[in-house]
């Protein structure tokens, strides 16, 4: 049993796809889970799919973690931070990467590595502050480019996951246990039954690391391609 009871964790992120099950696991984990948006309608859809005895520790915030007044202002309001975890990404496509424009692949990386950078900038020192976890997500693209139309997301991942190393190499002295998970199950784009890493895994994995019981791992990008990676003793 993951125990989180007492923790405040912000998740940025936490009305998308991805974010969702984080969010379920954490609160499952018995913390108290602050998610900020820029949309009022996901996070209308992210609380009428909890639990009433879960939905009194989802605090929900309006406005924008990637910008530097209305983030101090989200992560002011949100008070001691014991993690977070960071689940954000706007997917751009494009058949070939020559194909696109230059404006394309700035929108891709701008919609990863950019926001990744602004949240981390945010958010990461509120949470060395208390010595607690940062998690971010990338997904499978960012180690392994696949077929066409996932170029300009698979090379804007690779900038969020050296982001992510950067950080944690930068930074390894000062409190946060920082570590990357990279998915390579498909969520939105197809049943999550299909996957063999649900995404209940992922959000129970994330509780994991930010969980006492998890405060050995440190500095890790820990892939979760299948069962065998789920492994709550070690992280590995």
């Amino acid at each position: 049993m993951i125990d989180l009871a007492g923790k405040r964790i912000l998740v940025p992120g936490g009305s998308g796809t991805v974010g969702r099950y984080l969010v379920k696991a954490l609160l499952e984990s018995g913390a108290t889970v602050i998610v900020p948006s820029r949309t009022q309608s996901k996070i209308d859809t992210l609380s009428s799919g909890l639990d009433p005895g879960e939905s009194g520790r989802l605090e929900t915030v309006m406005g924008d973690i990637t910008d530097a007044s209305d983030g101090a202002r989200i992560v002011a309001a949100a008070g001691t931070l014991d993690g977070a975890i960071a689940s954000i990404g706007r997917w751009v496509a494009a058949e070939g990467v020559l194909d696109a424009d230059r404006a394309d692949l700035e929108r891709a990386v701008a919609n990863y590595a950019f926001e990744h950078f602004s949240v981390a900038k945010n958010v990461l020192p509120a949470v060395e502050r208390s010595g607690g976890g940062y998690v971010m997500i990338t997904g499978s693209l960012s180690y392994e480019p696949d077929g066409p139309g996932t170029g300009l997301v698979a090379i804007a991942g690779a900038a969020q996951s050296m982001l992510a190393r950067v950080l944690m190499k930068e930074r390894a002295t000062l409190g946060a246990r920082i570590n990357e998970i990279v998915i390579y199950s498909s969520f939105g784009r197809g049943d999550d039954d299909a996957n063999e890493v649900k995404g209940a895994d992922v959000g129970r994995y994330a509780a994991f690391l930010l969980s006492d019981a998890g405060s050995g791992v440190k500095g890790e990008a820990v892939h979760l391609r299948s069962r065998k990676d789920l492994d709550w003793t070690t992280g590995r």
